[in-house]
């Protein structure tokens, strides 16, 4: 679905990548210590494709489009960043992180359960795919400069594996938002959450879902 230059969304695209353009929305602040990024990334697969049938039903963004956006401009000089990326999207996301200027570090990786799951024996929850079955999301951890790691805050008990059911559509587990919490403690200063649809507490968001940055 392409963008229009009158709707929230195209006017929310312009604004991260001009972020001074009169009447639009702009990013609440420029110096983040932390940035969650949720990308609309956009899949090339044909509409009779039948592994298409969870396609988004909201605008993506074509590649470079992502690519351009100045996510290191809103960047504290000491930052972290946690891109979420598909299977499909992985080597995009790398490219991302050499763009925007940080230097990648971690990925963690979201096995997404069924009902029937327990903690004792998580069973995945096995999705569509040409090349084995998905059902796998991961997030890129990522930063600029020197804003130490996990283990120099003394978060050494996080593991980078999450097992969590799926629930609305691209809504992330609330053991991710548990992780981010904590880093964001640690480190202090700003955070936000960009292509966010609800607005957490403590938190910026920013996207198109979101009436009040």
């Amino acid at each position: 679905m392409p963008y229009k230059p009158d709707d929230k969304i195209g006017q929310l695209k312009l604004s991260i990548a001009l972020y001074l353009v009169p009447n639009l929305p702009p990013i609440p602040h420029q110096d983040y210590r932390l940035i969650v990024m949720d990308a609309p990334w956009q899949y090339n697969l044909r509409e009779t494709d039948k592994t298409h049938r969870g396609r988004c039903s909201y605008p993506s963004m074509s590649d470079e489009e992502i690519l351009k956006m100045p996510i290191g401009a809103i960047a504290n000089t000491d930052a972290y960043l946690m891109l979420w990326v598909t299977n499909n999207h992985l080597p995009l996301g790398f490219q991302c992180l050499e763009r925007w200027g940080f230097t990648y570090k971690s990925i963690f990786t979201w096995v997404k359960t069924t009902k029937a799951s327990t903690e004792e024996e998580p069973k995945a929850s096995i999705g569509i795919g040409h090349y084995g079955r998905n059902c796998t999301e991961h997030f890129l951890v990522a930063t600029k400069g020197k804003p130490g790691c996990f283990t120099n805050h003394g978060l050494t008990n996080i593991p980078n594996v999450i097992f969590a059911p799926r629930s609305k559509h691209s809504e992330k587990p609330s053991e991710f938002w548990t992780v981010a919490d904590r880093l964001a403690e640690k480190l202090g200063g700003e955070k936000i959450e960009l292509f966010a649809r609800t607005k957490r507490e403590g938190w910026d968001a920013w996207g198109a879902e979101v009436d009040d940055v």
